[in-house]
């Protein structure tokens, strides 16, 4: 106990640099993309598929749906968003409006190219393949990272005040305990009350 009372100060003073050097270079602004597909159909239409020549080759038809959502859920813009499918689906719909390119590489993999996407922002995909199978989304990147798979599910409304509110008292929590915190490891260092 001596050793701590005799050093007490200079192992603080070694302790905070560390300490805030870990918080910022762990709170660093960065991309972080997530992806997500929180539907997908299949509809059977009650309509013949016929061939050229009139013939039934069967009696109902099958449309195939899925929804992709890609979000920027970090604090710096993503550049260079990139969707690989395993093939080119039949019909895409983009939303928000926005403008992509799409290229087909070597493999036949078709991908959709978005410029960037802003911190909190989201690109909703539909595709739609009529009598086909859809195609499988291999991978979703930018040039800062790989975005991660996660699932979604619908929460209910809550309103932004008591958010604000909740978020004033965790806030208000957490210094406090953080208070306490420094207020002990000066007692038992230091020995000293304040």
């Amino acid at each position: 106990m001596n050793f701590l009372s005799a050093y007490g100060k200079e192992i603080v003073s070694l302790i905070v640099p560390l300490l805030t050097w870990l918080l910022n270079s762990g709170l660093k602004a960065k991309a972080k993309l997530v992806w997500t597909s929180p539907h997908s159909f299949h509809f059977l239409v009650q309509e013949p598929l016929k061939d050229p020549d009139g013939q039934i080759l069967s009696t109902t038809q099958r449309v195939c749906t899925a929804s992709i959502r890609v979000i920027n859920s970090g604090r710096e813009t993503a550049n260079k968003i990139e969707l690989v499918f395993n093939w080119k689906p039949q019909y895409i719909n983009i939303w928000p409006v926005r403008h992509y390119e799409h290229k087909t590489d070597q493999d036949s993999r078709h991908i959709l190219i978005f410029d960037n996407l802003s911190p909190k922002e989201e690109i909703g995909i539909e595709i739609m393949c009529i009598n086909a199978d859809l195609p499988a989304l291999l991978v979703v990147r930018c040039a800062e990272c790989t975005a991660q798979n996660v699932r979604l599910s619908w929460f209910r409304y809550t309103s932004p005040l008591k958010i604000n509110i909740a978020r004033m008292l965790m806030f208000l929590g957490a210094s406090t305990f953080l208070y306490w915190v420094i207020v002990l490891v000066q007692f038992l260092v230091l020995r000293t009350p304040n």
